[in-house]
């Protein structure tokens, strides 16, 4: 979509507001309750399960923490599911089966001649994303091109991206609350131009490759399982991911840095072939980008030095402003600009706080992943055996261990609570922002920044840092020593926390449905002007439907859309 960079559709979500309460877990007598895998001890003395408070009552189980580990959390898929369809009903409303933007590209590129296997050994073939070709072909034969099916296919990979953080938070026993809450960020309506656009639905299941890969070195390091089978993931993840695989080698890099600083590696042979999976995939992606060609409209024939010299003031508010679609969407920000409530200092600063909270986060992950090299379950007791302590005094220190794993959260034999899920996905939302960056800056437009189209890449940052603050919420349900001050200020902060992102979420989905009658009428105009685009000049075609490349380019684009759709209807 790089041809129409940074323009509004001028079309304008507005989701179920649902209420939420985060109940506290820590009662009016002081006695705490529990979250962690295995069992924990009530002040009482009685043992109680894991998932009992913070939305639960101290003596039930709260719905989604039943069943064994390893299964699939039914009930809270059947929740994203349901949230999938309302995104489904909302993109429907609001479009119709009409080609536009980036459309055009590619129907003039891809659909004028039959598909041919020499196609797929291009220079530059990694750059347009292999997959595409198979789920092109499917909707050209099936469905004669309609962008019904590439929509759809965009919702089923933001269902399938859900999975593995269902998976994670069913694992870690989060409450019900805490679960709907991810929810209702993750299927925010910030990405209204990504799911509207249909030509963005390979992104969508991309990011779904991304968090199972993210997830699957989490169940590694937990069962410190072998890597060696985690090396199909870098190849596939070219294949789907085009540009956006960047974001995630470069935060694979990153983790196994910080695993081997903390002393946390544990498969060396798997690391060393998982870790030339990623670079040689890297390279893979960066050779073909090389012979790659791209079409920008409206870039600055300027260097990044030249930016970062000349144009520092630029650079902050893109930055910041990035930052802030985060919890106001950017067509809220753009709103809110346009009709002067607040000036650029105001975005600045929302993104700030946004900024501070991921930092925040980081920070703590940091502390307590490092924190904890050395000390995970069963190792301290299998040293203080080589020392030579007596059978009775290592039972003692076994249970002394248990007792400790219990209140940090950590499962027997589970070295690091939070896991490696959380911080993969705030390496990979911090890269994707300064990936954004890097390919945008040549515009010089700090508005660009808080697109719409951007959302989906920022979003993992935002999630990663949720599932943290959820966690170091949970760890006062499993102290017995922690004081009653800094388990309420933990819940006051997650309170608060929580309550701004959910405001902002919910305003952006209330004020997105209200669009979407807008944005259907856009979709129809271009409808009619498809009937006979000969009548218009190619500056009404380029203005309506958004492809600043010429006319004559959109002319032959439907020409050649209607003739595959005459093929289908005439093999039906």
């Amino acid at each position: 979509m790089a041809e129409h960079e940074g323009q509004n559709r001028n079309i304008p979500v507005v989701g179920v507001e649902v209420s939420m309460t985060l109940i506290s877990d820590v009662e009016a007598s002081g006695e705490q309750a529990f979250d962690v895998k295995s069992s924990g001890v009530e002040a009482s003395g009685e043992r109680v399960p894991l998932g009992q408070g913070f939305g639960a009552s101290s003596s039930g189980k709260h719905l989604l923490s039943k069943g064994k580990e390893g299964k699939l959390p039914i009930a809270s898929l059947l929740i994203s599911f349901l949230m999938a369809l309302a995104i489904l009903f909302y993109v429907l409303l609001s479009t119709t089966d009409v080609l536009y933007s980036d459309y055009i590209r590619l129907v003039n590129s891809y659909l004028g001649k039959p598909f041919q296997l020499g196609d797929l050994l291009q220079k530059d073939i990694l750059t347009r994303i292999p997959l595409t070709y198979f789920f092109r072909e499917i909707n050209r034969y099936s469905f004669g091109y309609t962008l019904i099916f590439d929509r759809a296919l965009g919702i089923l990979g933001l269902f399938l991206a859900s999975k593995p953080l269902l998976l994670f938070m069913r694992k870690k026993q989060l409450p019900f609350s805490q679960q709907l809450l991810l929810l209702l960020l993750f299927y925010s309506l910030n990405k209204w131009e990504m799911l509207l656009n249909g030509s963005g639905y390979i992104h969508f299941l991309a990011f779904s490759a991304f968090y199972d890969y993210f997830y699957a070195l989490d169940q590694a390091f937990s069962k410190k399982s072998p890597l060696l089978v985690l090396s199909i993931y870098p190849p596939f993840i070219l294949l789907v991911a085009g540009p956006y695989c960047l974001a995630v080698f470069l935060s694979c890099f990153a983790l196994f840095f910080f695993l081997a600083l903390g002393k946390k590696l544990w498969d060396m042979k798997g690391t060393i072939l998982l870790l030339i999976s990623n670079g040689l995939c890297l390279f893979l992606y960066l050779l073909s980008n090389h012979y790659a060609v791209y079409e920008y409209a409206g870039a600055e024939s300027i260097s990044l030095r030249e930016v970062l010299q000349n144009h520092l003031l630029f650079v902050v508010k893109f930055i910041f402003y990035g930052f802030s679609s985060m919890l106001v969407s950017g067509e809220n920000l753009e709103t809110l600009l346009r009709e002067g409530v607040i000036q650029g200092k105001g975005v600045v600063l929302l993104g700030a706080f946004v900024l501070f909270f991921y930092m925040f986060m980081t920070l703590l992950y940091l502390w307590r992943f490092f924190a904890s090299s050395g000390n995970g379950g069963g190792k301290a007791v299998a040293r203080r055996g080589k020392e030579g302590l007596s059978s009775e005094q290592g039972q003692k220190d076994e249970q002394k261990q248990a007792d400790t794993n219990a209140l940090t959260g950590e499962n027997i034999g589970e070295t690091f609570y939070f896991g490696l899920l959380p911080g993969l996905l705030l390496l990979h939302g911090l890269a994707s922002h300064a990936l954004v960056f890097l390919t945008r800056y040549m515009f010089l437009k700090e508005s660009y920044a808080f697109q719409s189209r951007y959302a989906l890449q920022y979003q993992s940052a935002l999630l990663g840092a949720f599932l943290l603050l959820f966690l170091w919420k949970n760890e006062n349900r499993a102290s017995l020593v922690q004081k009653a001050r800094t388990a309420q200020g933990r819940l006051a902060f997650c309170l608060l926390i929580s309550g701004i992102f959910l405001f902002g979420t919910l305003w952006t989905d209330s004020s997105e449905w209200g669009k979407s009658m807008y944005r259907r009428e856009h979709y129809e105009r271009m409808w009619s002007y498809s009937h006979d685009l000969s009548a218009y000049s190619d500056e009404e075609l380029e203005d309506v439907f958004e492809y600043h490349h010429g006319g004559e380019r959109i002319r032959k684009a439907f020409a050649i859309w209607e003739q595959v759709k005459k093929e289908w209807r005439a093999g039906r």
